[in-house]
This record gives C-alpha cells, sequence and structure tokens, in this order.
C-alpha cells in the first residue's frame, strides 16, 4: 500500500501561506480593530525641534519640543503625529500613558502599512 500523501499536502501549503504572509512590522504598532493603529512611543520632551530618533520592537522614539509640563508635550505629540502620519488632529489621541514618558497614541482610520510607511520615511529623511 503506497504512504499516504496527507503530511506533505499540509507542509507545502504552510509553507505556501508563510512565504506570502504579511510583511512584519515593528512590535510597536499594532492594529487596533475596525480601522486604527496604537503606536507605543517613548516621548522625550524639551528638545529644541521635533523628530523621530529610532524605531524599534519596544517604541517610537519621538524628540518633542515642547516642555513636559501642563499637558504642552502631549499636544504637542499629537501636532507631530498627526503631520507625520498626514491625518488631521482629532484622528489622533492619547490611549494610555499620559503623565509618562512611555505613551501608547491612537490613530483612527489609517492603515498599518501607511503609518509604518510614514514613520519609516520620516527616520530615514534625517
Amino acid at each position: 500500500m503506497p504512504p499516504s500523501k496527507k503530511g506533505k499536502s499540509t507542509k507545502v501549503s504552510s509553507e505556501l501561506t508563510d512565504s506570502v504572509s504579511t510583511p512584519k512590522f515593528p512590535g510597536c504598532i499594532r492594529c487596533v480593530p475596525p480601522s486604527s493603529v496604537a503606536i507605543t512611543i517613548h516621548a522625550k520632551p524639551g528638545s529644541k525641534q521635533a523628530t523621530i530618533t529610532d524605531l524599534n520592537d519596544d517604541a517610537v522614539g519621538v524628540q518633542i519640543d515642547a516642555p513636559a509640563k501642563d499637558g504642552e508635550a502631549n499636544a504637542a505629540l499629537i501636532d507631530y503625529i498627526s503631520s507625520v502620519v498626514g491625518v488631521k488632529k482629532r484622528q489622533v489621541s492619547i490611549g494610555s500613558g499620559s503623565k509618562s514618558r512611555d505613551k501608547v497614541i491612537i490613530v483612527e482610520d489609517v492603515t498599518l502599512q501607511s503609518v509604518f510607511d510614514a514613520l519609516n520615511k520620516v527616520l530615514k529623511d534625517q
């Protein structure tokens, strides 16, 4: 009796799906259903200019050109992220960490790919 081909066919199909899978994004950028993206940010307030310093699995490093008092840095961060991603300020909000340097920013009505591309473009243009 010939050997069963069940094992081979599942291996081949799983190999095909792995090679065609979605691109890998850093862990600091993740999808929030239905159409939002959460970005983990390590904020560095009090800089001379607002810019993205690094992008890794833990967080996106962002220098902010406002002091960390009375919510000025949070407002500047929301303004900067909205300009980088290309959305209106009302689509960007702080999900958590409003009194911490480590924050989660929620951007509404965007795709994961568009946020990653926008952040990466700013990082490479420096």
